[in-house]
């Protein structure tokens, strides 16, 4: 209390502070509410972001480009080396996938078939008619929307792109804000930063490097023992190798269930020593190797990010789930060094 403040005026400036930050905290959830759209463009600015900041201030420093050419420049080249294969796959699975959204049919007949064979085989029956059935309202409903998010897709990639552009031209000023802002002292917020850099490379890099070389490796092997269209399969392992535990098996295990069931037992041996062999070993070697460069997320924090992660954003939260997941926890472990555990001179 000020030398000629009463206790009136301390609670009037008490009330008037209380409107103050309520009024903050309802526009600020107000507009978080209204701009939640663009988290997973946000996400995607910043994995851009750590990735591409230090050959950004190699070129502006040693090689005297300008911060604009530079932007540029560089977000090209993610466009021409990320942006253009993706899309091109996109388009590649969605030419394969749209006779299964005209019809069903085919891959209720796939289902229909395994099942079958199993049952005959094994004496178990796998799925139930009204389990097949609500397979068929699932694929009905799912298939159309997965390929329709298309333009949802191309507005995140302008607003992230729009977004990278300030955070590379402001990057000294964006990141000296959140050193002088931040809640934590010095050491904490130097740790906070390496491992959230950590983090967004293991699930930016780390994710798109295992599934592209599971696919790579699928591809051939369903070339090899005779699967149909084993571009496409090898693209779905690809993308399925994000999920762990089961992984890849949920893709070639039922495709080499339905070799059997087709008649080429040779086929099924084949691929299912494949699929456990080599499938299912780079994934382990890959992840050794990888472990040495960047650190690795727990599958827990993948699981559950994965599911979190497609409610949210959609195709996007493969990547922006997990990583949601891992500065959450990222967060409360600094938080709890920095305010609950003591410190050495108490």
């Amino acid at each position: 209390m000020k030398p000629n403040e009463t206790s009136q005026d301390l609670l009037n400036k008490r009330i008037r502070q209380f409107f103050v930050i309520s009024a903050i905290v309802l526009l600020g959830i107000l507009l978080f509410n209204q701009l939640l759209f663009m988290l997973s463009a946000f996400f995607g600015a910043i994995t851009l972001y750590i990735i591409l900041r230090k050959p950004h201030k190699r070129l502006v420093r040693k090689y005297r480009w300008r911060k604009g050419l530079t932007s540029l420049f560089l977000m090209a080249c993610t466009i021409v080396l990320l942006l253009v294969p993706i899309y091109f796959i996109v388009q590649f699975v969605a030419m394969r996938i749209s006779p299964y959204l005209q019809s069903t049919e085919p891959l209720l007949n796939a289902i229909h078939t395994i099942n079958n064979y199993i049952s005959s085989r094994f004496d178990f029956v796998l799925l139930s008619s009204s389990n097949l059935t609500k397979i068929k309202e699932l694929a009905s409903n799912v298939l159309p929307s997965v390929i329709g998010s298309g333009l949802m897709i191309l507005t995140d990639l302008l607003l992230m792109y729009f977004l990278l552009w300030f955070m590379l031209n402001k990057s000294f000023e964006m990141e000296r804000w959140i050193k002088i802002n931040s809640p934590f002292n010095r050491a904490n917020t130097r740790l906070l930063l390496i491992e959230t850099k950590d983090t967004i490379l293991n699930n930016a890099i780390g994710i798109i490097i295992l599934g592209f070389i599971q696919g790579l490796f699928a591809m051939l092997g369903y070339y090899i023992f005779g699967v149909n269209d084993p571009i496409l399969w090898g693209l779905i392992t690809g993308a399925a190798s994000v999920i762990p535990f089961a992984g890849t098996m949920i893709v070639w295990v039922p495709l080499t269930i339905l070799l059997f069931a087709n008649g080429d037992t040779t086929g099924g041996v084949g691929l299912a020593f494949y699929g456990f062999i080599i499938i299912g070993g780079i994934d382990n070697v890959m992840r050794f190797i990888l472990q040495k460069k960047i650190a690795q997320t727990h599958p827990l924090i993948t699981v559950f990010g994965v599911i979190v992660g497609l409610n949210l954003f959609g195709f996007w939260g493969l990547i922006f789930g997990p990583l949601m997941f891992s500065l959450f926890i990222l967060l409360g472990r600094v938080y709890k060094r920095e305010y609950l555990t003591p410190s050495k001179s108490e």
